[in-house]
């Protein structure tokens, strides 16, 4: 295969899935921190809570599960939808609820404007990590491309090693301008998911009452099943039905917020 040029519209998405990786958790911080005055330590715990739970707990736990079961799970994509609903909701939420219960406590009030704060940072480092570094990998790549500067870094390698890095770079061509931006799209609701997950998860820890915990992990769960199941059919459709699932859980989660700031 040989490299082609990588159309301006997918270095736009690739450009503005950075922005969005990047620029929406720094500028929900700095909102949050200068108009509601929130503490930097939740953001910071937000962040930390997801890597150690999501990427360090979490895939552990995974590697684990799917040396032992095989394909059991992975072979089945209802199982694997399950699975992973479940393993994402049952780290992340449990994460969250440990970190506002027994550390940010300690800081300061754990209220409402810091609930947000924590949920900017978790979804924040998701974004940052998941799309953020992917964005920059393929714009480095796309400009040595249209540069013409590419055949000059693969030239002191074996044929077959050059040949496998061009079969992994085609997509930036190959693939659809809508594709790179659905990645920011994508990002935007999940952050949304985030913050409003870590509200209720925040009323679980105000009012010492399980439902609130068990609603976030209801929420998480099923936003992640749905995706997994039907990213295989269709990407677009993915991306429309966890947006509606995800207006659903802030819209919960802005109730549960009003009330207990009316309380």
């Amino acid at each position: 295969m040989e490299l082609l040029a990588v159309p301006a519209g997918n270095v736009a998405g690739m450009i503005f899935s950075l922005a969005v990786a990047f620029g929406l958790p720094i500028g929900l911080y700095l909102y949050l921190k200068r108009k509601l005055y929130a503490r930097t330590s939740s953001f910071v715990f937000g962040m930390l809570v997801f890597i150690l739970f999501a990427l360090v707990l979490e895939s552990g736990v995974h590697t684990f599960v799917f040396a032992l079961t095989g394909t059991a799970i992975t072979g089945s994509l209802f199982l694997y939808a399950l699975y992973a609903g479940v393993m994402a909701a049952a780290f992340e939420e449990t994460g969250r609820y440990l970190a506002m219960r027994f550390l940010l406590g300690r800081m300061g009030p754990m209220d409402g404007k810091n609930a947000l704060m924590y949920g900017a940072g978790h979804g924040g480092a998701e974004a940052m990590i998941l799309l953020g570094l992917t964005s920059i990998n393929n714009l480095a790549n796309a400009t040595l491309i249209n540069s013409g500067s590419m055949p000059e870094v693969l030239s002191g390698l074996a044929d077959a090693d050059r040949q496998m890095i061009v079969d992994s770079v085609a997509a930036l061509w190959e693939s659809p301008a809508w594709l790179f931006f659905a990645g920011g799209f994508e990002r935007v609701v999940a952050i949304c998911l985030h913050v409003a997950l870590s509200v209720l998860v925040w009323r679980a820890v105000r009012d010492g009452k399980a439902h609130w915990y068990w609603a976030a992990f209801g929420g998480h769960f099923a936003v992640n099943f749905i995706a997994v199941l039907l990213a295989g059919y269709s990407i677009l459709a993915t991306e429309i039905v966890v947006a509606l699932m995800t207006a659903g859980v802030v819209w919960y989660a802005m109730r549960a917020y009003k009330e207990a700031e009316t309380e």
